[in-house]
């Protein structure tokens, strides 16, 4: 069977902080990209065990999420920037992994919670409904059949894919406090979760179905600044609705994730 996982940073255990942590710039950045390498190779071994003979996987955290150097034998990376979805997920694959994922923005309670950019976006809305990455990326990945069957990070993030795909394996590795606290699993812990749950995972394809979002696609984005909206408003494809949203129209998703 072949996996793919799309990583993120925010959701690793121990991890809570965007200036300490998260940024490119940030003093514990290489820290927190170790943690969370350590936490995917758990995973990938659950995986594995499991009876994956190809796994893919996609760093996709902004300025990246991982030490390579550290990565596990087995992981097939897809890497470098710029880089535009589907990344190479198509319908050979057998199931779609989302690792260290976070809640959408202005979550309750959501550990470091933002949806796409934590310094320019607002909200985003999808055929009329609020979304983030996760409801995003499970829907895409549903459009060519696969289903989402793993999740990990905040308790809010699993709360929120739960909405689209309510039987996924889940690993918390931290329960919110705010934005940027929660009350964490100790890293080793969470290896060990990360791990059990890849393999659960793996005996759930074919009972877990792909999450889908029917078209056509509407697709509004609200903005932190009003000279972003200035900025976007100024392509042909975009209908500004008011000083801080605007809007695109696709057929389909990976239409709306390269022009948003």
């Amino acid at each position: 069977m072949r996996i793919f996982i799309l990583g993120d940073l925010e959701g690793t255990a121990g991890v809570v902080d965007f200036n300490l942590q998260t940024y490119s710039d940030a003093k514990y950045y290489d820290q927190a990209k170790r943690l969370a390498t350590l936490e995917v190779n758990a995973l990938i071994d659950g995986v594995l065990e499991g009876g994956a003979e190809e796994v893919w996987f996609l760093d996709g955290h902004g300025p990246g999420g991982i030490d390579y150097e550290l990565m596990h034998a087995e992981a097939q990376m897809i890497i470098g920037r710029p880089i535009s979805a589907p990344w190479g997920l198509d319908e050979s694959f057998d199931a779609f992994f989302l690792y260290g994922h976070h809640s959408m923005g202005n979550t309750e309670r959501g550990v470091l919670c933002h949806s796409w950019s934590s310094r320019a976006i607002a909200n985003c809305w999808l055929n009329g409904e609020l979304i983030g990455e996760i409801g995003f990326n499970a829907a895409m990945a549903g459009s060519f059949g696969i289903p989402t069957v793993f999740i990990s990070g905040d308790d809010t993030a699993i709360a929120e894919t739960q909405q689209y795909v309510p039987n996924i394996v889940s690993v918390v590795t931290k329960k919110g406090l705010s934005q940027t606290s929660a009350l964490s699993l100790a890293p080793a812990k969470a290896r060990e979760l990360l791990q059990a749950g890849g393999k659960t995972a793996m005996e759930k394809i074919g009972e877990i179905e792909p999450f889908t979002i029917d078209p056509p696609y509407e697709f509004i984005t609200e903005l932190l600044e009003e000279k972003a909206v200035d900025a976007k408003a100024q392509r042909s494809d975009v209908e500004r609705l008011d000083s801080h949203r605007y809007k695109i129209v696709g057929e389909t998703l990976i239409e709306i994730a390269h022009r948003r």
